[in-house]
């Protein structure tokens, strides 16, 4: 759909019978946002601004004359958009990989259990996300064997040339495969088809290509929530981690991947939950 945009078209999704759907879903998740920004402009009229709050700096905005109450309303639906769902799949993923590979999720469960003793609701602050160093290596090594984005597309600016020699011209629409990037043995190893979190040690990585792993791209054009993305899923980790103990029996090597704009499975894994103590 990234280079078929009339796949996505009003037609097709009529023709496909998702048309209500589509729009119903639309229409909840642009009130949702709507409400949140009603709140944060009642409750926010200082005229000083937190720029690590995305809706502070709309509202700055707004104040300025810079955007209308449209724009604002426009532009955080771009962040809810297009978070949602790849957040939510690189959750489940990880969860689904632990249970997948059992070692991990136990040298997880007590890396976070010296963090937080006890079961049940706890805070989870950021001074604790930094101290969760093995569950940053398995949250990357998720997205590294299942990236939320497989695909993603760039126009060349200038003429462009390759390692191999080819010149790719300026104004090209060239298309960079995340998925198989993160899965060439080239860069990653024997193992880099399969989830081994020890593929992010220092003694691992430091040596790599900074575009080897780009789970939110590179440059520029980059994924600007990616700190808040990572440090959310933290969080839910953690929590979900040291109440439960996540397990599968569906196997890794029959996991059948479909290419979307965010990724998918042929068939999800079902997880079975038991309660910690």
């Amino acid at each position: 759909m990234c280079f078929s945009p009339w796949l996505n078209s009003r037609f097709v999704r009529q023709l496909l019978g998702r048309e209500s759907h589509y729009f119903q879903a639309k229409k909840e998740v642009r009130q949702f946002t709507k409400k949140l920004i009603e709140k944060h402009l009642s409750e926010n009229q200082k005229e000083t601004i937190d720029k690590n709050i995305f809706l502070s700096l709309a509202a700055d905005c707004l104040r300025r004359g810079v955007f209308n109450l449209k724009n604002v309303e426009d532009e955080s639906n771009s962040i809810v958009f297009g978070a949602f769902e790849t957040t939510s799949n690189a959750l489940y993923y990880a969860l689904m990989l632990l249970a997948m590979f059992p070692n991990c999720q136990e040298r997880a469960f007590e890396e976070i259990k010296i963090l937080f003793p006890n079961t049940g609701d706890f805070e989870v602050t950021y001074a604790d996300t930094q101290q969760m160093v093995y569950l940053d290596m398995i949250l990357n090594e998720s997205m590294r064997v299942i990236p939320p984005v497989p695909v993603v597309s760039r126009q060349t600016s200038q003429d462009l040339k390759l390692s191999n020699g080819v010149v790719i011209p300026r104004g090209v629409q060239i298309a960079i495969d995340i998925y198989h990037i993160h899965r060439s043995k080239e860069i990653w190893g024997p193992e880099a088809e399969t989830f081994n979190p020890d593929h992010f040690l220092p003694h691992n990585i430091q040596e790599k290509h900074p575009y080897a792993f780009i789970p939110f791209t590179k440059g520029i054009r980059n994924c600007i929530g990616w700190r808040y993305a990572l440090i959310s899923t933290k969080v839910t980790l953690a929590k979900l981690l040291r109440n439960y103990r996540f397990k599968t029996s569906f196997p890794f090597e029959d996991l059948c991947f479909v290419e979307d704009i965010a990724i998918k499975l042929k068939t999800v894994p079902l997880l079975e939950l038991q309660k910690r103590i």
